[in-house]
């Protein structure tokens, strides 16, 4: 199979949007939720959000993991949905809210106190595999740490033995090549992996070579950097998804700020540059990013 017939056969990832669609679809939630549940899943780090596509992160595969397997009649979207119309029933007076969720919560509570007794963390954080260890001949899994996943030895810490996990984006189990671009560090290839926070470039060479760079690199804007005078300002994004901007020559030079900056020295304190603020008070405006300068101006002006 080509890699055009593998990209193909994947289903889309969602948007904000289609999440959304999907959600009504199912009778999840309601309007005024909708934003709420999207922002769950970037602040607990369930889900990244790049090119306005959900991208699941190591600890949502293990979250998803654990409700469906040990939660699975509370994750079913008839449950789901079946509540959402319970609820509205006890609003509209149709139904007492005391037996509604007396019927809930005394097996759920069951259900909770039993999962706690008897499901160990490495039960929903490993995953073993069929294959031995190289060193010690017993069985290795798949397991979370903090940069990801990662194959170990289920026998640690008696036996440290680890290799990394090939990326799930990879053909035949080989992962891209960064094509005409060596390693800066050591000049072996570079290649597209994915980690926790989704997908970026590293060298081949892992852990040997540590050298990591973002899959895309950051825009410039061609703005001098207003503190230290030697970078520029580029435009980044975070882990949770938002856009924000910081000096180039990061991590020497801390300076950052949320506002698009713009290349205009503030007239009342002479800070290099001023920023584009938007708030649904005052709408879009020109501010000055010092906190002791009160400079402000519409964008019309």
């Amino acid at each position: 199979m080509s890699v055009g017939n593998i990209l193909q056969s994947r289903p889309p990832r969602y948007s904000e949007a289609s999440l959304v669609k999907a959600l009504e679809e199912h009778g999840i939630g309601r309007p005024s939720t909708y934003a709420a549940i999207i922002q769950t899943l970037i602040s607990r780090e369930y889900a990244l959000l790049d090119k306005k596509r959900f991208f699941p992160t190591d600890v949502g595969r293990i979250v998803n993991k654990f409700l469906t397997g040990y939660f699975t009649q509370y994750v079913d979207y008839d449950f789901t949905a079946t509540l959402e119309d319970q609820l509205d029933a006890i609003s509209r007076g149709e139904q007492q809210w005391v037996p509604v969720l007396e019927k809930f919560w005394t097996p759920f509570k069951d259900k909770i106190d039993d999962v706690s007794a008897n499901v160990q963390r490495k039960d929903v954080t490993q995953e073993t595999l069929d294959e031995k260890c190289p060193e010690c001949q017993n069985p290795l899994s798949i397991r979370l740490g903090k940069r990801g996943r990662f194959i170990g030895c289920t026998t640690y810490p008696e036996c440290k033995y680890t290799r990394n996990l090939q990326d799930e984006n990879a053909v035949d189990g080989v992962p891209e090549v960064v094509s005409d671009r060596q390693c800066p560090a050591c000049s072996s290839d570079l290649v597209v992996k994915t980690g926790r926070y989704g997908k970026f470039i590293g060298c081949s060479q892992y852990p040997t070579c540590k050298h990591i760079e973002p899959l895309e690199k950051p825009k410039d804007l061609e703005i001098e950097c207003p503190e230290c005078k030697k970078g520029t300002m580029l435009q980044r994004k975070s882990r949770y998804g938002k856009i924000f901007f910081s000096c180039s020559t990061y991590p020497r030079c801390q300076y950052a700020t949320w506002n698009e900056p713009i290349k205009e020295s503030c007239p009342s304190c002479h800070w290099p540059i001023l920023t584009v603020k938007t708030t649904k008070r005052f709408g879009t405006q020109i501010v000055c990013p010092q906190k002791d300068c009160q400079h402000k101006r519409s964008i019309d002006e």
